[in-house]
């Protein structure tokens, strides 16, 4: 493989990961509108804001690769079956919600996992990209079903 078609595999996979943290936010800011629990609204504004800055930085590097940063799907491999949040929202079921919940965060794992099993990136962007993962990875354990939360959760649906 030439080095200009390595270049562009590997902005290829950066944007990859660019599309799949811009769907993660739109997902987050998705089940924030949908919830007036203030517990929860806090969880997915971070989140939201997390995969946003991740957006920035990735976006950074693939201008730095000399690529041009794309926020939508493209191919096969960045499209991701996304958990329906605002429909679990509307269930009023606070365990389907954090199961789905973590299934997003596992999902996005599991695609940056893949992005960096392909791709022999950089220290820098490697670095980068570990410490997104494991950012995502470690959000999972903050969301752990609580038997002692409240058994009726504010959503907006429920008022």
């Amino acid at each position: 493989m030439t080095s200009m078609t390595q270049k562009k595999e590997k902005i290829s996979k950066l944007n990859q990961l660019l599309v799949l943290n811009a769907n993660a936010e739109k997902a987050y800011l998705d089940a924030l509108d949908a919830t007036v629990d203030e517990e929860l609204q806090k969880f997915f504004r971070a989140r939201a804001f997390e995969c946003n800055e991740f957006c920035r930085y990735l976006g950074a590097e693939i201008r730095i690769m000399g690529g041009t940063p794309n926020f939508f799907e493209e191919d096969a491999e960045s499209k991701i079956s996304w958990p329906n949040l605002s429909k679990v929202m509307g269930s009023r079921n606070p365990k389907s919600l954090f199961a789905e919940i973590n299934s997003l965060k596992a999902l996005c794992v599991a695609q940056y996992n893949k992005v960096l099993a392909a791709s022999d990136f950089s220290k820098h962007v490697t670095d980068l990209l570990e410490k997104q993962k494991q950012s995502i990875g470690s959000s999972i354990s903050l969301l752990r079903y609580n038997d002692n939360w409240s058994n009726t959760p504010k959503f907006a649906s429920n008022g």
